[in-house]
């Protein structure tokens, strides 16, 4: 899927798997439509949205629709994808945005001013915000509980119900910094520069880590934010070798390593077997397994 100039930064799945957004270094936030995989027509692009005035650093669908973004203009949007028309515009960030995740219709953000604030697109302004020392480079946002990293490879959660400290913190093994955080129900991963981590993310006393380490999905020189996801028992990443690599969570095995792309692999997704990546070489790759 072709639409971007220069890199892709973000790309994500809507709730029904029929549609993906795509975010970039061109301040541009692209929609397609894909085609059902017996079919040999080729995804439509049938929406641009328009209005950051800098990279729009991701991207994440809300349930009813429509779509968060972070942008490195400071600003954190909330669009409708019918009209492409701006929803709320959030500025209580004072510098780069680096990510956005969502719980429902909840959106986190993370930001290189230390801080996580959480938005209701139906308020004008956050409803919860969390301070931390050093930049904040991801957030992952699930069940109430908000997980953000970055500069100092420390994982801290917090309960947007009782927001008042850290439900928890964990010192992982990590030497650099965590460029991308990832959860679902029974996993929460994170990624440095080389290596993929997992621990446990219930809200329980002890230790959170668990020992096994995937490797094979490099960063490379170039300090982009590589990020990954944990679905389905699967660990998808992107990769400074051009690939989209797939491990097994429970094994940790390393599965498959799809080619394509030209340029590092930044953000990837997965919806029902099908697989969708972005890459510094501005291109869109959709694969059904």
């Amino acid at each position: 899927l072709e639409g971007h100039q220069g890199a892709s930064l973000s790309v994500k799945f809507d709730k029904s798997g029929e549609n993906v957004a795509s975010s970039g270094m061109d301040k541009k936030i692209l929609l397609w439509n894909l085609p059902h995989a017996s079919s040999q027509e080729k995804a439509s692009n049938y929406g641009e949205i328009t209005g950051h005035k800098s990279a729009v650093t991701s991207i994440r669908w809300l349930n009813n629709g429509s779509i968060a973004s972070s942008s490195a203009d400071t600003t954190v949007g909330i669009w409708d994808t019918e009209t492409g028309q701006r929803i709320r515009k959030y500025t209580s960030h004072s510098l780069v945005v680096n990510e956005v995740d969502n719980d429902q219709n909840l959106v986190a953000s993370a930001g290189d001013d230390g801080f996580i604030f959480v938005w209701d697109e139906r308020e004008k302004g956050f409803i919860n915000s969390f301070k931390t020392e050093y930049p904040l480079l991801t957030v992952a946002f699930h069940n109430n509980i908000v997980f953000g990293s970055g500069i100092e490879p420390i994982i801290r959660a917090w309960d947007i119900r009782s927001p008042s400290s850290p439900v928890f913190e964990i010192e992982t093994l990590h030497t650099e910094s965590i460029t991308s955080l990832s959860v679902d129900d029974t996993n929460l991963i994170s990624r440095d520069n080389d290596t993929v981590r997992i621990y446990d993310p219930k809200v329980v006393p002890g230790n959170h880590i668990r020992p096994k380490v995937y490797d094979g999905a490099p960063a490379g020189p170039e300090n982009l934010l590589i990020r990954s996801i944990v679905k389905n028992n699967l660990i998808l990443s992107g990769s400074y070798d051009k690939t989209v690599t797939l491990w097994d969570v429970v094994s940790g095995r390393l599965l498959r390593k799809l080619t394509g792309h030209t340029g590092t692999v930044l953000s990837v997704d997965e919806h029902d077997g099908k697989i969708v990546s972005s890459s510094t070489d501005g291109t869109v790759i959709l694969r059904y397994n």
